[in-house]
């Protein structure tokens, strides 16, 4: 018999390099951006093996470079998908360090239209981002002979030092266990359209 099959609604996840002619000694300037505002008032400590700094690191001037790059993967993303937007805007903005035993549960990045993640350290044992199938959960789990794109419901995707990752603001995403000896230190942000309340909500009827 002939089958032909159809991959429909696909979900993209996008992982980037950003130009190294172009960092110069980004990396180290961000990581000591970032713990220069441990224990400051707007740091956040959620645990003892865990904390972010405040979520506006896109505003200050050690990041310009990093917001700029990181809105260029964005456009690149967007023009992949064929979107019709204007002018896009990071709405946050933080960094996650994250010391051994450390992990991050299940969440999403509400009221935003893409979010992201660019990892500055993250050793081997600190190197998956996890993301969950957005479909609604079967009732039915048969038993499988090895786990494909229809039957997976998680999928651990490994990355490294260097590596940014952009996906729906909407995916379900989390973080295990960091089993390196060092610290992982990451950055997250969300970005949004900047003209969607002017331009882009309009009934589509």
């Amino acid at each position: 018999m002939k089958v032909e099959k159809h991959a429909l609604f696909p979900t993209s996840v996008w992982k980037i390099r950003l130009p190294e002619e172009r960092k110069n000694n980004l990396d180290s300037d961000l990581i000591a951006k970032i713990l220069s505002t441990e224990g400051t008032a707007d740091a956040v400590v959620q645990s003892d093996k865990k904390w972010y700094t405040p979520r506006n690191l896109h505003d200050t001037p050690e990041f310009e470079l990093f917001t700029e790059l990181a809105l260029e993967a964005s456009r690149a993303c967007l023009d992949d998908m064929r979107v019709d937007y204007g002018d896009i805007r990071i709405t946050g903005c933080w960094g996650n360090v994250s010391s051994p035993g450390a992990d991050h549960h299940q969440h999403s990045h509400p009221n935003n239209y893409l979010s992201g993640c660019y990892y500055l350290q993250a050793d081997k044992g600190a190197d998956t981002i996890t993301f969950y199938d957005p479909k609604p959960r079967q009732n039915i789990r048969p038993p499988t002979t090895a786990l494909s794109i229809e039957t997976a419901e998680e999928v651990h995707m490994q990355i490294e030092s260097g590596d940014l990752i952009l996906f729906p603001n909407w995916l379900v995403h989390s973080v295990g266990e960091n089993r390196s000896p060092r610290n992982r230190i990451s950055i997250a942000f969300n970005v949004m359209f900047s003209n969607y309340m002017t331009d882009m909500v309009a009934p589509m009827w």
